[in-house]
């Protein structure tokens, strides 16, 4: 029996187009990452993003329930942004102040830090804010 090499060849390649990837599921994280987002308004529609130590990005939408691959960051990047992470106090951390529009910072690693702030009459510290918006700006730049 002769089997062409090219016929092999689409059968394999269908084969691996059939493979899905699984689901991301946030309880089983096994490694650090970090977690930011907004949240709120009339819907209360929230969506977190997920920045696992390994570079991979994820958002989820609380409406749709739906978990997005965005990205993956290369090496530099994301030992840059935990490193930024490690050094933020356990200062910048301390308030919980959301409004109806809130934002949150959430750093998993050996411990849980997590701040949220929306709050019109709180200001947060400029670390945190600087932070986030980096964070923004990595997730955005990397769809």
């Amino acid at each position: 029996m002769n089997i062409s090499y090219p016929f092999v060849s689409l059968c394999f390649l269908l084969a691996l187009s059939n493979c899905q990837r699984p689901n991301f599921q946030p309880d089983a994280i096994d490694q650090h990452y970090i977690t930011f987002g907004k949240g709120g308004g009339m819907a209360n529609k929230v969506d977190t993003y997920y920045l696992l130590q390994n570079g991979r990005v994820y958002q989820h939408n609380n409406l749709t329930e739906v978990y997005t691959s965005l990205s993956h960051l290369d090496r530099a990047t994301r030992k840059q942004v935990f490193t930024q992470a490690q050094e933020l106090s356990n200062a910048d951390f301390s308030f919980q102040e959301p409004g109806n529009i809130y934002y949150f910072l959430t750093i998993h690693t050996d411990t849980v830090r997590q701040c949220t702030w929306g709050s019109s009459s709180f200001t947060p510290p400029k670390s945190i804010t600087s932070f986030y918006e980096h964070l923004q700006q990595l997730t955005s730049q990397n769809p």
